[in-house]
């Protein structure tokens, strides 16, 4: 028999094909969920499935760019037609940018923002019906400590997870009344293909971080920790914790630590 604090509840999580998202597909699925697994790669996708499956988890692939309308639309059909309803979503999926403000191009900024901030809305929206059909509701949010404070060359990302944030905190007030718990989870620097997947301003790269990293797996233990305990903020890193505090307490000072830091980071245009 299936144990764990999610048994038989159905989770959607987009982003699901690698990093952050299939390091959670395997963590709800090994608490006893039930996965809807939402992402472009579908060869991928299958791979994830017969992970979770042989955790015991019943499981949905649904390849779906959740920049789309008609992909959402058709990612909540399977869900319905698959499982009836959901009781949690993962909104996981998200894109970087990389570069000073100056360079870059306003293409890169829309895609960012259509990833990371109106695709979240659209799922989200698209979702809320399915939702509301099951008692105790959930949805969390994946930000970033960069939602909290912004840092040089990350200005474009930075302001897309900012606006996740002051959202999730819109929608949470909007939805208490429901019994829909709406959470945000901000990662630190993490291991994944996220780097090697962001945008770039022509000429800048960046180099590899000289931080501590957590593993996608560190990342979705504390997701379902937090999901289970309805913890409404969470922010995950020493470095990042420190991060949030300093620039509420300190900002000034912090502006010259950020600027070292990114220094270190960072290969210029040319170099």
């Amino acid at each position: 028999m299936p144990s764990g604090a999610f048994v038989g509840r159905v989770v959607l999580i987009t982003g699901a094909s690698s990093g952050i998202g299939r390091a959670a597909a395997r963590a709800y699925a090994a608490q006893g969920a039930h996965l809807v697994l939402a992402a472009r790669r579908e060869e991928l996708l299958r791979e994830v499935v017969r992970e979770v499956e042989g955790l015991g988890a019943q499981a949905l692939a649904v390849r779906c760019d959740i920049t789309q309308a008609e992909d959402v639309a058709r990612l909540m059909r399977e869900a319905e037609a698959r499982f009836g309803g959901l009781d949690l979503l993962i909104n996981n999926a998200g894109l970087g940018l990389f570069g000073p403000v100056e360079a870059l191009a306003e293409e890169q900024l829309r895609q960012v923002f259509e990833v990371n901030f109106f695709a979240l809305v659209r799922v989200t929206q698209a979702a809320l019906p399915l939702l509301r059909r099951r008692p105790g509701g959930q949805i969390v949010n994946v930000s970033s400590v960069l939602g909290h404070r912004g840092l040089p060359l990350l200005g474009g990302y930075c302001a897309a997870k900012a606006a996740v944030n002051m959202l999730t905190e819109s929608l949470r007030a909007e939805l208490a009344a429901e019994g829909i718990s709406v959470l945000l989870v901000s990662p630190g620097f993490t291991e994944t293909e996220f780097r090697q997947t962001r945008l770039h301003a022509q000429g800048w790269r960046q180099s590899p971080s000289p931080l501590k990293q957590m593993s996608a797996d560190e990342v979705a233990a504390a997701m379902v920790k937090a999901s289970r305990k309805h913890r409404r903020d969470t922010v995950l890193t020493l470095p990042g914790r420190v991060m949030v505090l300093a620039n509420r307490f300190v900002p000034g000072l912090f502006d010259q630590v950020a600027r070292r830091m990114i220094d270190r980071m960072v290969q210029r245009k040319g170099s």
